[in-house]
């Protein structure tokens, strides 16, 4: 289990590794026993210590909704303030991180914060790549008249000209209000390049 690569995990990430009602009881040894921790139900994470502050790690709350995520073989992609949060829109930290989700709607709660998956139509879920659908996302919670150029130029720093390129192509068949605002970064981008080097 050392060797996983995700920072949370669910039966079905090490099933390879044994039988479930082995893999079960092992989980719950090794929880008894704080070599892992139980987040939520059926959600495990391997603890880490930070020395400098002497206290345990919290655990990743993206982390938790990829490990729920994968075991239900969902795709799921920021929405909301939680959008925002991650294209530096939004200094706000989640209380609650919602997703939109291939799968039905599910809530769950760690400690208060809350992870939601708001179930999505197909052309939303599997239309787009990650880094596309948080553009679409995040434009969606600001809404048409919030968008200006700073707002594009801050989108527009999280991304390599790589990146932003398969943005332009694949958001062709999103709504037509963010689409113009996706292709007016593009109109200027060598402003925009000017502004953030």
């Amino acid at each position: 289990i050392k060797e996983l690569e995700f920072d949370a995990f669910t039966i079905s990430d090490i099933i390879d590794l044994g039988a479930y009602n082995n893999l079960r009881k092992t989980l719950e040894r090794m929880t008894k026993s704080n070599l892992i921790r139980r987040l939520i139900r059926g959600v495990y994470d391997i603890p880490k210590y930070n020395k400098t502050f002497n206290l345990l790690t919290p655990p990743s709350i993206e982390g938790m909704a990829k490990a729920i995520a994968r075991s239900f073989n969902w795709d799921i992609y920021p929405t909301g303030n939680y959008a925002l949060n991650i294209l530096g829109l939004s200094t706000q930290i989640p209380s609650k991180y919602i997703y939109i989700s291939s799968g039905p709607y599910r809530k769950y709660d760690y400690e208060g914060t809350i992870i939601e998956f708001k179930h999505a139509s197909l052309k939303e879920t599997n239309s787009y790549s990650y880094n596309t659908n948080l553009v679409i996302q995040a434009m969606k919670e600001l809404g048409k008249e919030n968008i200006n150029n700073d707002i594009l130029i801050k989108i527009f720093k999280n991304f390599n000209k790589e990146e932003l390129e398969v943005v332009y192509n694949e958001a062709k068949n999103t709504t037509i209000w963010i689409y113009e605002n996706i292709l007016r970064m593009r109109g200027f981008e060598n402003e925009l390049r000017f502004f953030c080097h």
